[in-house]
């Protein structure tokens, strides 16, 4: 058989997609002319194919080597370098290559993509324009042309481009894709499937389709569909290590923790640099309180993207939970000066100092009270950190100030309910209690709502249920449960004063702990009751001459004695006053009083009003 006829049967072959038999044959024929160019260029655009790169990059750079003047030998081997992971000798090859033929729209395309990747979008962009000038049919380029308008956050313009993608090629899996991905980052979900169904028509076999399509229904909810989605994935491509770590992310969601500790190390099995996969592993053993495993997970991550905040503070509480809150705040500090903005750090910081600082040994004290005063230094605008100096250190403020509570529970709103059923909170069952006593169709304020964790029991009583927060996160979490009336993202002193003579009832749930002098609370909630309305209101107790002091835990506790005297001074009588469990800390109950007191009668707002001008 004939040398030609050999190379032409094998050719066939390649195109069929019977490679393993083609490159047989081309192998042969490289014994009997190692040195022919056109098979050398075959057989490593077939290694190619099957990603075996550096087999790839021997043969073409050979047959460059030999025919230095062949355009398509030399951009097949740019193409082998860019696939391979070496985009600056890819970007030579191209450069040499337009050199010899500079109306090559593929050539400034690959070059395109390799500035996009190295961050030179300008140079990107010229590089794809190029390209669709000399071949206006080329669909690849406006679809890049739209990922760049999208690393801007011009989205309408990245849409606007892959429509003209599918303009000169309506078959362009890629152009559904990408819109899919675009509607995605965009929080349209729904058109999110609706394309990803359009691209996977085209190339139902596409496991990247799968796991984007995943990605939209984890983000509608629809776990089960997301599940199935990924498990194509993974099918289709059992080396996909983003597709494992998503299908362990809805495995975690669905309680499947086993499966999804498998998942998660599957992906960082088959990608050992895969940092997001780490940190998740890490996050699920965490909450299973293997705190030892999660650390190591933790420190991975850590090494692998030392620049990322929040793997940081993840490293941090392990490290505390290990048993070395020391460590864990100076990793916290790390953190807040990677991602000065993420609150959140600032209330794990304070409760890792407390932490500390409730240690028995003084040295722990000391230590604790140093590190909040440097967190102060460090972030001297924080509201948290003064606030949690001033607590460790022994000062006493009047009251927490707002921006403090406000930044508090705005940067643990979403774990709010959670963290109160670890600490065993008691309130919501302490007010349920007092709320049979209550008479029905009452108009009902509940200050400090929160969450709305008390709403349901208020609302069985109210004729109207009256919320209001400075969080503005807990006043979103509190709408959703659709219990209220009214709600406001406000202080509780002004709303109360703004809203004279409004309510029967005003409920201040584990309010007054923000609290050190209560008289001017207890003023403008006299005046927003009607004649004979009732304040409901917790406070922890204090076991000491002083009349109220800041605890290391950064809540105020007040004595009975002092307590009473406010109720009595700012117009409430009837008191009723009983000892409880208000919520668990470090193991032990925190005893607190809970209080109940009616307007005066005899006590106008008027003479309120004269009161405060006292003040």
């Amino acid at each position: 058989m004939s040398f030609n006829l050999v190379l032409n049967n094998a050719v066939r072959l390649h195109e069929q997609g019977r490679l393993d038999e083609a490159e047989a044959m081309y192998r042969q024929l490289l014994e009997i002319a190692p040195e022919q160019t056109d098979v050398l260029h075959l057989l490593g655009m077939l290694a190619l194919q099957k990603k075996s790169f550096d087999s790839a990059v021997e043969l073409l750079y050979k047959a460059v080597r030999l025919a230095p003047d062949v355009v398509a030998y030399e951009f097949t081997l740019a193409q082998a370098l860019q696939d391979s992971g070496h985009p600056k000798e890819a970007l030579e090859h191209y450069k040499s290559v337009l050199k010899k033929d500079d109306s090559l729209p593929e050539a400034y395309h690959n070059m395109g993509i390799i500035y996009r990747f190295d961050g030179d979008f300008a140079e990107a962009e010229r590089l794809f324009q190029k390209a669709v000038e000399l071949r206006p049919d080329f669909a690849s380029a406006y679809v890049n042309l739209a990922l760049l308008a999208r690393d801007k956050g011009q989205m309408d313009r990245a849409l606007s481009l892959l429509d003209r993608a599918l303009q000169v090629d309506s078959d362009n899996a890629e152009a559904y894709a990408q819109i899919a991905v675009t509607h995605r980052l965009c929080d349209r979900f729904e058109q999110a499937l609706e394309y990803y169904e359009k691209a996977l028509s085209l190339q139902a076999g596409n496991p990247i389709y799968w796991n984007g399509m995943g990605i939209a229904f984890e983000c509608l909810e629809q776990l089960d569909d997301a599940f199935h989605a990924y498990c194509r994935a993974v099918e289709l491509d059992p080396g996909f290590a983003d597709a494992y770590n998503n299908r362990a992310n809805v495995l975690a969601k669905l309680g499947r923790h086993w499966q999804a500790e498998e998942d998660y190390k599957k992906a960082v099995k088959l990608d050992p640099a895969y940092a997001s996969a780490f940190n998740n592993l890490g996050a699920l053993l965490y909450d299973q309180e293997r705190y030892e495993e999660a650390l190591e997970c933790y420190r991975k991550a850590f090494i692998i993207n030392p620049k990322q905040a929040e793997t940081c503070s993840n490293l941090a509480m392990a490290v505390k939970e290990a048993g070395d809150p020391a460590e864990a705040v100076g990793l916290y500090f790390t953190a807040l000066h990677l991602n000065p903005v993420l609150t959140k750090i600032h209330h794990y910081l304070a409760q890792t100092l407390y932490d500390l600082y409730q240690s028995k040994q003084d040295a722990d004290r000391e230590t604790a009270v140093k590190l909040a005063q440097k967190w102060v230094q460090f972030f001297p605008d924080s509201p948290i950190a003064a606030h949690v100096y001033a607590a460790l250190n022994g000062d006493m403020p009047d009251q927490a100030a707002n921006d403090y509570i406000r930044e508090l529970f705005d940067s643990f709103a979403e774990s709010f309910e959670a963290t109160l059923k670890k600490i065993s909170y008691q309130i919501p069952n302490l007010l349920a209690v007092e709320m049979e006593k209550q008479p029905q169709n009452l108009r009902i304020l509940d200050a400090g709502c929160g969450t709305g964790t008390n709403a349901a029991v208020l609302k069985r009583h109210a004729a109207v249920l009256t919320g209001t927060d400075l969080s503005e996160k807990m006043i979103t979490a509190a709408t959703a449960k659709e219990l209220y009336d009214r709600l406001e993202v406000s202080d509780i002193i002004r709303f109360c004063e703004n809203n004279p003579d409004s309510f029967d009832l005003v409920v201040l749930a584990d309010v007054a702990c923000y609290f050190g002098k209560l008289d001017s609370l207890m003023r403008a909630v006299n005046k927003a009751l009607s004649v004979g309305g009732t304040v409901f209101m917790t406070v922890e107790n204090l076991d000491s001459e002083q009349e109220y002091v800041l605890r290391p835990s950064g809540r105020f506790a007040h004595s009975k004695a002092y307590v009473e005297a406010v109720l009595e001074r700012n117009g409430f009588e009837k008191k009723t006053l009983n000892q409880a469990v208000l919520r668990e800390e470090n193991g032990s109950g925190i005893l607190g009083t809970v209080l109940t007191a009616e307007k005066n009668a005899e006590i106008s707002n008027s003479n309120l009003d004269n009161d405060d001008k006292k003040d």
